[in-house]
């Protein structure tokens, strides 16, 4: 009998720690840390987080080891100093025992900075997170799942930070479905109405102060700079990701409030200066026209917006949006609302939703779309985003999926694709700061390059403002000039060369007269 009673002690304790924890999910997932919030029983007093590269844990990292949040909060644990770009798996030691559950173990891949290439999938409008669609997005196995509002419909305007919570758990992190991607695809999310404070909410809603509570207290988060407000920003990659709160500042004259908006100029700046592709998630429709409940009602706000883009050069940008359900497309034929010229700054717009919603359109126009679910068939939709990045050239593509009805099969809608080549301004300012000259234009149609030590066969590429390419020209380098025909003469103001040879690169600024 002795011998046995440690074999049943053992057992006791794993059944015991298996039944401690509720939930859990994690997030905020920068290139070498993670964040994970669970949700233990009272019995437990304190909780730990392994994470290791095996999923057999036999060399584990840990969390420090921290007490169960008594206050309403889940318990925030974060492992830092991992390997960037790499897959791991974690669970959790609750009161000393390990809780070997499969159900308890959860995924994450961190991520990396400079040329690097991944996918994610991205969705809005969730009214039933045990649709098969959540199993459809495991599938793809994406880096992260980008929840751009309406993660649930349960309507919380209250003053009850009680009622926030509830609504995370019982129409979330209770969900089998949704907590099957969760658990494997880390969250980067930004409120809309549903999820905020209920339908056309705003700053008046009586529940703004408690949602923001709640938030920062249930859902694992970026950095945030606002009392009230959840906007946040993260690069991955050479994408960098700037999320917008268009609820808890919005009034019926501006969606977004000063703070918020001369934070988006500074994140659209650092974009562009450090040669980064910026996604900007606005969870209402950019390209809307006439729906009180989009950019097309704030038609000067979005206008002053559209010129601060084409005035500072911004254009490596591209749109992911919710609230209207349905999934469409347009490569920027319809996205420049700036004005005072004819030349287009054009910026691709992705419309994401429904995941578990029927169809509604919000005006706009695009170029593909929308495709809309059928509230009889139970469609579930949601985008995939892929990031190609060679180190010279990032593209985009970005596809649109349904369910077919109350399955995991999917289907293709639509898809799209742009690339860019962004330069780093940090870096070419730096190299001019250090007495190299840019170039300078002899004609409007050839240019005297430098590349030192540079010989033989290479390059030039003409990269404008936006990142696009303009041109691609052989060209004979000797003693570490050329001089490069440009052609037809470009259109009068900044450029890129990208100078390019068998064993030297470099970029410097062009300026045509």
């Amino acid at each position: 009998m002795r011998l046995l009673l440690p074999f049943v002690l053992l057992g006791s304790f794993s059944a015991q720690a298996q039944d401690s924890l509720k939930v859990f999910w994690c997030g905020a997932v920068p290139d070498r840390s993670v964040d994970v919030r669970a949700l233990m029983n009272t019995s437990v007093d304190s909780v730990r987080l392994e994470v290791d590269v095996d999923a057999a844990f036999t060399s584990p990292t840990y969390s420090a080891r921290t007490p169960r949040d008594t206050t309403g909060a889940l318990t925030s644990l974060r492992v830092k100093g991992l390997d960037g770009g790499t897959t791991y798996h974690y669970r959790f030691e609750l009161d000393g025992v390990v809780d070997t559950s499969a159900a308890h173990i959860g995924r994450f891949r961190t991520t990396r900075t400079g040329p690097w290439s991944y996918s994610f999938v991205a969705g809005s409008c969730n009214s039933n997170s045990d649709h098969p669609v959540w199993e459809a997005m495991r599938q793809r196995d994406p880096l992260f799942f980008l929840s751009i509002g309406d993660l649930h419909y349960a309507n919380p305007n209250s003053s009850d930070v009680n009622v926030h919570r509830q609504a995370y758990l019982d129409q979330v992190l209770s969900r089998s479905m949704a907590m099957g991607l969760l658990h494997q695809a880390p969250l980067a999310y930004v409120w809309d109405d549903h999820d905020f404070c209920g339908d056309a909410s705003n700053a008046s809603s009586i529940g703004h102060m408690s949602a923001a509570q709640a938030y920062r207290e249930w859902v694992p988060h970026h950095p945030l700079v606002h009392t009230v407000s959840v906007f946040q920003s993260f690069t991955i990659g050479r994408v960098h990701f700037i999320l917008s709160d268009l609820r808890s500042s919005k009034s019926g004259q501006q969606m977004m409030d000063l703070q918020q908006r001369l934070w988006l100029h500074e994140q659209l700046r650092y974009a562009r200066n450090h040669g980064l592709v910026a996604c900007w998630v606005s969870p209402l429709t950019w390209n809307s026209i006439g729906y009180p409940e989009n950019w097309g009602s704030q038609p000067a706000e979005r206008e002053a917006l559209a010129n601060f883009l084409r005035n500072e050069g911004i254009a490596n940008l591209f749109i992911l949006s919710g609230d209207a359900h349905m999934l469409a497309i347009d490569s920027g034929a319809n996205t420049d609302f700036s004005t005072g010229t004819n030349d287009p700054n054009d910026h691709p717009v992705f419309q994401v939703a429904a995941i578990a919603q029927g169809g509604s359109y919000k005006g706009g126009t695009f170029d593909q779309g929308g495709y809309f679910p059928n509230p009889d068939i139970h469609h579930g939709q949601f985008g995939e985003v892929f990031v190609d990045d060679d180190g010279t050239q990032v593209c985009i593509t970005f596809k649109g999926w349904r369910t077919d009805s109350m399955s995991v099969n999917t289907s293709l809608v639509d898809s799209f694709t742009f690339c860019r080549s962004p330069v780093d301004l940090m870096s070419v300012a730096e190299q001019q700061g250090n007495g190299a000259a840019p170039c300078t234009l002899w004609t409007s149609t050839a240019v005297l390059a430098s590349l030192p030590s540079a010989s033989g066969e290479g390059e030039v590429v003409l990269i404008d403002a936006s990142g696009r390419i303009v041109r691609t020209l052989a060209t004979t380098w000797n003693e570490g000039l050329s001089m490069v025909q440009l052609g037809e003469a470009p259109s009068a103001g900044c450029y890129f060369l990208r100078l390019i040879a068998n064993d030297a690169t470099a970029i410097q600024r062009l300026c045509a007269p």
